[in-house]
């Protein structure tokens, strides 16, 4: 009982250590030195958690990226949960998305505790920016699709923005919450908005593909692609909130 309210009071401190330790090493371009770095540092914390580590490398406008893969097996059903690594210079991304790797690295370390009963994957992706990489595509994402076993796919999920604020926010470009999707994510804490036009995420390269896909993120960030978004903007009761969302879902048959 002590180990169980232990691990709950400190809920989220990992994650937002993780997060404010990427964003400090500043902007992280597609396919340059620091998304690389970010991309190492969630490949070791994958390892060091268990789960199998694959890494998936794809061509960007701007050089080599890749999408690193930590897999814990289940049963054949899937879930995708994913968070990019790359940032719009001149921004540190703090919550674009360093709050997003940081749940990610969290999460490895818990998915034992857990225990979900489908097949997990949690995915670092890289280029998500299209701003930076003048793609009209999120081409880790769309790299990831293609590798994505379309059958046993439950939802792929990206973790996009998940720093800041006591509410978060699901969006997605269907007309209602689905069932087995949004439903199992919503909570007094958690609402629903219908993407404008096809979304703004990694989740969109999976939706266009006609697979369950939802991103979850905070109701808005004022620093987004700019310099302000910094470390210092990072809360931890935002990655708890998170952290408790995902982990619910996962625990679903």
């Amino acid at each position: 009982m002590l180990a169980v309210a232990l691990a709950a009071a400190t809920l989220g401190v990992q994650a937002h250590n993780v997060a404010v330790s990427i964003a400090r090493d500043g902007p992280r371009p597609a396919a340059g030195r620091l998304e690389r770095r970010a991309h190492a540092r969630l490949k070791r914390r994958f390892a060091a958690a268990g789960l199998e580590v694959r890494v998936q490398r794809f061509s960007t406008p701007r050089g080599r990226s890749r999408n690193v893969i930590g897999v814990r097996s289940g049963e054949r059903c899937l879930r995708v949960v994913m968070a990019h690594a790359d940032t719009v210079p001149p921004s540190p991304g703090g919550e674009d998305n360093a709050s997003g790797l940081g749940v990610l690295a969290e999460l490895a370390t818990r998915l034992d505790t857990i225990d979900p009963p489908c097949t997990v994957w949690l995915v670092a992706t890289g280029a998500e920016e299209r701003i930076y990489t003048g793609s009209p595509d999120h081409l880790g994402a769309l790299a990831l699709r293609r590798i994505v076993p379309r059958r046993r796919l439950r939802y792929a999920l990206s973790i996009d923005e998940v720093g800041a604020g006591t509410r978060l926010r699901l969006r997605s470009p269907v007309p209602r919450p689905r069932r087995r999707v949004e439903r199992e994510l919503l909570s007094a804490r958690v609402d629903w908005q219908r993407d404008s036009g096809t979304g703004n995420s990694d989740h969109r390269e999976f939706a266009l593909a006609g697979m369950r896909a939802v991103k979850l993120g905070t109701l808005d960030n004022p620093c987004r692609h700019t310099a302000c978004d910094t470390p210092a903007r990072l809360e931890r009761r935002t990655f708890t909130l998170a952290l408790r969302v995902v982990e619910r879902a996962l625990r679903r048959r």
